[in-house]
């Protein structure tokens, strides 16, 4: 064991991108595939984690990275495919028969074979399907059908329990077979139809009396999830109540599979990512692999909204053309006003949609969220306000402008918060994503509001303006 971490260590460092001697490493594996000297290759990724394979992937070729991939072991080819980005794993698995995509999926749990069978198209998942036992096929085939992203689709049918009516003895058992496949962290009990009744920790299954019933070791104070519950609110409950486990039940409460830890941990950084890049209005599966052109497709359609809503803008400012002519100076302080509305807008956008990511945002106490933000935009409106006013008077002498553009500040900054926190909250309530885009219609918002606020007042004073 010690030798096989002391190996890891190694070959980690070697591929450490910024190391000195990672070019010299990703060369020497570039020449002794040009020379197809398997076993050196096999010598130089001995004790290596497929994590680390995959990254060593980035700086190969296709044709390099397939050679390569055909040198491991077939539980770490599994595994190597479960760490690859989404758009590589599917033209890599392109590339692979059906008898290499079978044999790595006989390695890995239920779980990590439908989300390795999701990329391929329906042709060759039947093909695969059809070369693994009736039984492995018709559990993946089975949990294929839950809907994406749902507790049933995250899940794996890989766990064991235990009847409440038996001893602990008999729990022991089934964790021995259970243990030869896969990691266990707690017991489920269940009543002679499989319903969940509860749990058992390891460490209380192993150190009670084996003759001892389950019933009176049970914990009946068991999380559990329908299969058609959301990924996102599975996630929030592991973090709320720090769960390592939790079973996964079908309409009868009938345990049908488990979710662990680390399947949460891959999806709260999925829609950590996917939240980011919405909010700027690119597609959640942008990633640095990406084609140009495919990014250039995905990013328009919100920029053109951009350009849209920035015709909007101009109209406005259109309106003031004659007060612009008059009193040029506005022109040089319209960005002022409009900018800081719209940064102070994204704020509220990002708190709030932070809010409803976590749970503790929901419909019962979205009149909290909207108070707090609009209380905090008219406290940043006075000091932004004042502060901007007196600076324009000490500037450019004028007592009046500095009020326009300390009022036309103060109003925006309500604009902002009130704005940024009532879309997210809007879309949500019309089943859309909240953080699609709404930092965009929010600095629309707040600029379209913006010119018109300050426009509009440097009109009406105009002549204490000249």
């Amino acid at each position: 064991m010690e030798e096989e971490r002391k190996k890891e260590s190694e070959f980690r460092i070697k591929i450490d991108r910024d190391s000195d001697s990672y070019d010299e490493f990703v060369g020497q594996i570039k020449d002794l595939i040009g020379a197809e000297d398997s076993k050196q290759l096999k010598s130089m990724l001995d004790g290596a984690h497929p994590a680390d394979i995959v990254t060593l992937f980035r700086d190969l070729e296709r044709e390099e990275e397939l050679y390569l991939f055909r040198l491991l072991p077939a539980e770490d080819q599994a595994y190597s495919l479960i760490k690859m980005e989404e758009e590589t794993l599917e033209s890599f698995l392109e590339e692979l028969s059906v008898d290499e995509i079978s044999n790595t999926l006989n390695h890995i749990e239920t779980d990590e074979t439908t989300y390795l069978l999701a990329y391929l198209p329906g042709a060759k998942r039947e093909l695969v399907l059809a070369n693994l036992s009736k039984a492995a096929s018709f559990e993946i085939r089975s949990q294929l059908g839950f809907r994406e992203y749902s507790a049933g689709r995250l899940m794996s049918k890989d766990f064991a329990t235990v009847s409440i009516t038996e001893n602990v003895r008999k729990g022991i058992i089934n964790v021995r077979k259970k243990a030869k496949e896969i990691e266990i962290y707690q017991v489920y009990v269940t009543d002679e139809d499989g319903v969940l009744e509860g749990f058992i920790p390891l460490k209380d299954l192993f150190l009670t009396p084996i003759n001892t019933k389950v019933a009176k070791i049970t914990n009946f104070s068991v999380f559990a999830f329908h299969y058609d519950v959301d990924q996102e609110e599975v996630a929030n409950t592991f973090k709320k109540y720090d769960l390592v486990s939790a079973a996964v039940t079908d309409d009868l409460g009938r345990i049908i599979g488990r979710i662990t830890v680390d399947d949460v941990l891959e999806i709260v950084e999925e829609e950590a990512s996917e939240d980011i890049l919405l909010m700027a209005g690119v597609s959640e599966d942008e990633r640095l692999s990406t084609p140009i052109l495919q990014s250039v497709k995905r990013r328009i359609v919100w920029l053109n909204v951009n350009l849209l809503t920035a015709f909007v803008s101009s109209t406005v400012v259109a309106f003031f053309e004659d007060t612009i002519s008059q009193i040029v100076v506005l022109a040089t302080l319209m960005p002022i006003v409009a900018g800081l509305g719209g940064n102070a807008g994204t704020q509220s956008v990002t708190v709030v949609i932070r809010n409803i990511a976590t749970g503790d945002l929901s419909f019962s106490n979205w009149w909290e969220a909207v108070r707090k933000e609009c209380t905090i935009g008219v406290l940043n409106g006075l000091v932004l306000g004042t502060v901007t006013g007196c600076m324009i008077f000490l500037v450019k002498g004028n007592l009046v402008l500095g009020l326009v553009v300390g009022t036309a500040m103060f109003v925006n900054m309500i604009v902002a918060s009130l704005t940024g926190s009532l879309v997210p909250i809007a879309l949500k309530a019309m089943r859309v994503d909240p953080a699609i885009a709404s930092s965009i219609f929010v600095t629309a918002t707040t600029d379209v509001c913006g010119f018109f606020f300050f426009l509009g007042l440097a009109t009406v004073f105009a002549k204490y303006l000249i």
